[in-house]
């Protein structure tokens, strides 16, 4: 009897450490989807700096400021996730387009 809960006892650890596992894995990858949509959503909020860009091209300056506070701010972040000890490369690709667009924003604003 006593080998026989042993047994029993084995299979439901068994069990529970694979439900678990499954449970940890289903949070990883609803946490990879989270992770690709923030980080579309970023570039496209920094390629929305296209049409300010072309007004202040076109003579209706824009104001500088926001533009240049969120390149530095994106500057920081590529910074973070390249030179972390593992590259964090959503980080830096989400931010990318923040440097370009930003700054270029925030000189097109400025001339």
């Amino acid at each position: 009897m006593k080998e026989v809960l042993k047994k029993a006892e084995a299979k439901v650890d068994t069990l529970e450490e694979k439900v678990v596992h499954l449970g940890k894995d289903a949070v990883q990858n609803k946490m990879s989807v989270v992770g690709v949509i923030a980080s579309s959503l970023s570039v496209c909020m920094y390629v929305s700096y296209i049409p300010q860009i072309i007004g202040n091209l076109s003579g209706h300056q824009g104001d500088w400021i926001q533009p240049f506070v969120a390149f530095i701010n994106c500057t920081m972040w590529v910074g973070y996730g390249f030179f972390k000890k593992s590259r964090d490369w959503p980080i830096v690709f989400a931010n990318l387009p923040g440097i370009i667009f930003g700054l270029m924003a925030a000189i097109t604003a400025r001339l």
